[in-house]
């Protein structure tokens, strides 16, 4: 059975509506690319930003009651972002910056493809740093991965592949495209419940595309087959495909939430660096409520994913942060005792794909351990001790002491 188109856009027809996890997700990748904006050129001495933004499945652009669609809110986030940047650059004394970033929206759809130009037109956001390609998003893979290595040593970009489906972006792409940029991160979205609903023996090459081995896919055909408790088992099978297959060394994998349906929508971030990671999870944090994770608060967190345990709800609030400091502040002790000395960064690298939490959060988990004198964090050189968690550095040597003094807390 093909599946049936969700999105329509016509020069000559009313536009659609948008779902409301579709909104929660723009907003997200609005407010992270004023994020990633800002962070890059945060250094006084910046003034080159160099950066490619790919929108693998742009869409038509606009929806009912003059709804943006993704072209259209990186644009304007853009734009609002680059004038802060200036002015506060300007006001401190920096050098200005020189953003060099340029944009290619892909949609393979002709109709869909002709209202986007025409949108996109409205707005004045067609320029020489702005492409409209027509066609599928892994034809045109190669050639975007080259133009952005022709664009400097940095090969820095940001591939948005919001879909609405489950089988056009193949985690192999994904794949090639950590394999080949040294600074790329991805945003992927897609509907786990269509996934399920659509499996079957005849389709299983969805399954292929999305990076499970042959093995999985047997498995997860067998569980299709059991209408019970079909979600809370597929989704630690898909979950370690898709983060093993993607080639990326960071990644979240949460669901967004929606108040008007119990449908599941998996949105992973993958990047290249951790900083990268924890700016997307401080996001989720700060955008409460609109974010779930159906699994543990501290480390192994997937292990909620298992069929053989309850799933508890996380919802990224204020429970979940207490929750999750004190979950960790006996979890990553235990680390460190094991370790016995090890640079903070290095601790985070081994915990950060993890966990649910930031890495505030990480660093205030620890703050009873410091105060009682289990652990103990130096400055690199030993000439600095750190006395609260506040004041914890990256490049920091936390050691293992001992038991613990007695404390009041």
């Amino acid at each position: 059975m093909a599946k049936k188109k969700k999105y329509n856009w016509n020069l000559k027809e009313d536009l659609p509506d948008i779902d409301d996890h579709s909104l929660v997700k723009l907003d997200i990748i609005e407010h992270y690319i004023e994020i990633y904006l800002k962070f890059l050129t945060k250094s006084c001495f910046c003034s080159n930003l160099k950066l490619s933004i790919i929108d693998g499945f742009s869409g038509g652009g606009l929806y009912k009651n003059n709804i943006t669609g993704s072209p259209i809110r990186i644009k304007k986030a853009i734009d609002s972002t680059k004038k802060i940047i200036s002015y506060e650059k300007e006001t401190s004394g920096c050098m200005p910056v020189n953003f060099d970033i340029d944009f290619r929206f892909i949609e393979k759809d002709q109709s869909t493809y002709n209202h986007l130009k025409t949108i996109l037109g409205d707005y004045g956001y067609l320029c020489n740093k702005t492409e409209c390609i027509l066609g599928e998003f892994s034809n045109n893979l190669d050639d975007l991965i080259q133009d952005i290595k022709n664009k400097g040593r940095a090969e820095r970009a940001i591939f948005i592949l919001d879909q609405y489906g489950y089988s056009d972006a193949p985690i192999s792409d994904i794949n090639k495209i950590f394999r080949n940029l040294k600074n790329a991160e991805c945003i992927l979205t897609f509907s786990i419940d269509s996934l399920i609903d659509y499996l079957s023996e005849q389709n299983s090459k969805i399954l292929e595309n999305l990076g499970l081995s042959k093995k999985d896919c047997e498995e997860i055909l067998d569980i299709r087959k059991d209408t019970t408790e079909i979600r809370s088992k597929l989704q630690p099978i898909l979950y370690k495909s898709i983060v093993d297959a993607s080639g990326a060394p960071y990644y979240t994998p949460f669901f967004i939430k929606s108040d008007k349906t119990n449908r599941s929508y998996w949105l992973f971030h993958f990047s290249s660096h951790p900083t990268a990671r924890d700016e997307m999870i401080k996001l989720h944090w700060k955008e409460q409520n609109t974010f779930q994770h159906f699994g543990k608060a501290g480390l192994n967190m997937l292990v909620g994913y298992s069929s053989d345990c309850k799933q508890s709800l996380f919802e990224f609030d204020n429970f979940a942060k207490e929750k999750s400091i004190d979950i960790l502040s006996l979890e990553i002790p235990k680390i460190i005792k094991n370790l016995k000395s090890i640079r903070f960064d290095n601790l985070k690298d081994i915990i950060v794909n993890d966990t649910p939490a930031s890495f505030d959060i990480i660093k205030e988990s620890l703050e009873n351990s410091i105060k009682s004198g289990e652990i103990e964090f130096k400055s690199e050189d030993g000439s600095s001790k750190r006395k609260k968690h506040t004041t914890i550095q990256n490049k920091d040597i936390v050691k293992w002491v001992g038991q613990r003094q007695t404390y009041l807390f």
